[in-house]
């Protein structure tokens, strides 16, 4: 079995996996890209597993805190994989919005398609739908 440490950004989230992940008793693995990737590859740089190896290794050093280099290590490029919204995509979704409300369409948008592909954003998109469906907050 194996785990993931996600190193695109940070954030809340990402230093509680990096927490959680760091303790647990299987080597981590690394995701890496998004705009980082996009910048490398626009500046003409080559994408050798070298390259990505050695960032990998440099960011899981940092976030987890590990001093030894790994025993073993398999680089894999997978190109777009990782969900990014378009150029517009918020205003798409505002045009929306604004359709079903004049349309008074029984319907809520939510999930990552929407309002973030993290969990904790999917999480969030949940609990809104939930609310503007209910009508209220839920008590706590």
């Amino acid at each position: 079995m194996s785990r993931t440490v996600v190193v695109l950004g940070g954030g809340i989230s990402g230093l509680a996996a990096s927490y959680h992940l760091s303790r647990a008793p299987y080597p981590p693995k690394v995701m890496m890209g998004g705009s980082w990737l996009q910048t490398l590859e626009a500046s003409g740089c080559v994408l050798s597993q070298e390259l990505f190896q050695h960032q990998a290794q440099k960011a899981a050093a940092t976030q987890l805190g590990l001093k030894e280099p790994p025993s073993y290590c398999l680089v894999h490029l997978h190109k777009n994989c990782i969900p990014q919204y378009t150029l517009g995509h918020w205003q798409k979704l505002e045009s929306a919005r604004q359709f079903l409300a004049a349309q008074r369409l029984p319907l809520t948008l939510a999930g990552a398609s929407y309002e973030g592909v993290a969990v904790n954003d999917c999480i969030e998109s949940g609990r809104q739908a939930a609310v503007s469906v209910l009508g209220t907050e839920p008590q706590s």
